[in-house]
């Protein structure tokens, strides 16, 4: 199996809820085989900076419908935006974030390019190239902590919902 870690975009709106560890659900039209995978979170216009990532524990796979019942409460948008989001498509992704951590110092842009020349940030996603991957490893992390757990039984959000139970393991499809 391939565990290369993905660079996704994130607006920073939604990369605000993420590491205040009020979003754990990521909404994705398409996605590689990710569980189990870490993922570095890049934050898009006007913030550009690489600012952290976490681990995927899990990744619903169905229809928008099927979707929207298991992650509503974790996705942290509105059902207009979702259904927006997925117009026109059979088939929805969604990413339980688990493991948040920050960088100490997030990276901008510029830093990025001027240490990779060839640096791209991603519409939505792509591979972190392997030397890009031994440099962010080297950045310090501090987790993001809430709850017990991330989203064991007795893990609670900062926002007082619980994480975990039947619907935070998912009975939809997991995305292979």
């Amino acid at each position: 199996m391939n565990t290369r870690p993905l660079l996704l975009s994130l607006k920073p709106r939604y990369a605000d809820l993420v590491f205040q560890g009020l979003k754990t659900a990521e909404l994705r039209r398409r996605i590689p085989f990710v569980e189990n995978r870490d993922v570095f979170v890049y934050v898009s216009s006007p913030v550009r900076q690489l600012r952290g990532g976490f681990r995927v524990e899990h990744v619903w796979s169905g229809s928008p419908e099927q979707v929207w019942e298991e992650v509503s409460e974790f996705a942290r948008v509105e059902k207009q935006d979702f259904d927006a989001y997925y117009a026109g498509r059979t088939v929805a992704y969604a990413l339980r974030i688990a493991d948040v951590w920050e960088h100490e110092r997030p990276v901008g842009l510029e830093g990025l390019r001027d240490r990779f020349l060839d640096f791209v940030v991603p519409q939505s996603w792509r591979y972190v190239k392997p030397e890009e991957y031994r440099y962010l490893q080297s950045l310090k992390r501090n987790p993001i902590q809430y709850g017990a757990g991330t989203h064991g039984e007795d893990s609670v959000r900062p926002d007082g919902h619980a994480c975990g139970g039947e619907r935070a393991r998912g009975a939809v499809t997991n995305a292979r």
